[in-house]
């Protein structure tokens, strides 16, 4: 046997019987915010939801991004944003603690999600900020349901995928899935790393945002990808009806910053706001900032 063969073979056998080893986090590490959820169902299928801040402040529904979860992208965020308003986080399915979904479905199936998680917890309107992947869940739920949108913030996220992008997006969600089904190292490793070797997430967090982001299931996060990668809001998004800011880091790494003008352009009185020299961690680096301008757009 070539050394090749052996070597596929040694790595084989390490991923089906070795232990699953994570990446030691120097002490002292801390949780950065233990708000605790509850779960509700819609439907059949069960959703974590966090709410803090009054309950009788005005709803501010929180959607995350690919990957994530409510907690890991938003627990900068939503404290500031709770001394005002009763804050909403949900993880949406395939996300965090919530159901998975490991077969297919769109993006419009999010966003009733998101109608049928604050009918459980009875929220008729909230104004809603999605970022990246909660972008085009946000754009959603604003089109199906526009009676319970009292304001959209859209941050770091897109109208649609260009042809050519959508394809190697694609194909490459699929070798990425094939590779992690395969080795158990990806997305949520890749991920990690990235927060913490930028400073995005300071490194005392590191253990719970390693365990928080593998809550990931590679099958599921696979749906999320190319539910994302189908979305169009191109025909519809002109006509939403409701007061928006788009929120640009112009050097998004992920979601290039012509694709968030271009969606800009096309809503009827939009804000927008830029992020100079920002990249696509966001709600991590600029939290201070967005909560300013987040709070800012909804006391007009």
């Amino acid at each position: 046997m070539g050394l090749w063969k052996k070597t596929a073979v040694a790595a084989l056998a390490i991923r089906a019987l070795g232990p699953v080893i994570s990446p030691r986090f120097r002490p002292p590490q801390k949780h950065p915010w233990r708000q605790p959820g509850r779960t509700v169902f819609v439907g059949d299928n069960e959703y974590l939801v966090r709410e803090a801040g009054p309950g009788d402040a005005q709803p501010l529904v929180l959607i995350h991004g690919l990957a994530g979860s409510s907690l890991a992208e938003w627990y900068q965020m939503a404290p500031k944003l709770a001394e005002r308003h009763r804050v909403i986080l949900i993880d949406h399915r395939g996300h965090g603690l919530s159901a998975l979904t490991r077969g297919r479905y769109e993006i419009e199936d999010a966003a009733d999600d998101v109608a049928g998680v604050m009918d459980q917890i009875g929220v008729e309107k909230a104004a809603v900020v999605g970022y990246s992947l909660g972008g085009t869940i946000a754009q959603s739920f604003a089109h199906r349901y526009p009676g319970r949108v009292s304001k959209l913030v859209l941050m770091g996220t897109f109208s649609y995928h260009p042809a050519p992008m959508r394809t190697l997006r694609v194909v490459g969600a699929m070798l990425l899935r094939g590779f992690e089904r395969l080795t158990g190292i990806g997305t949520s490793d890749a991920r990690s790393m990235y927060l913490l070797a930028t400073g995005a997430v300071e490194r005392r967090h590191g253990r719970w945002l390693w365990e928080e982001t593998h809550r990931r299931d590679v099958d599921a996060g696979a749906q999320a990808t190319l539910a994302m990668l189908r979305f169009d809001s191109r025909a519809w998004i002109g006509s939403i009806g409701v007061d928006t800011m788009v929120i640009i880091p112009t050097r998004d790494q992920l979601v290039p910053a012509r694709w968030q003008y271009e969606l800009a352009s096309m809503i009827e009185g939009v804000v927008v706001t830029e992020l100079a020299g920002a990249h696509h961690e966001t709600p991590w680096v600029y939290a201070d900032r967005l909560t300013r301008e987040i709070e800012a757009f909804l006391s007009v």
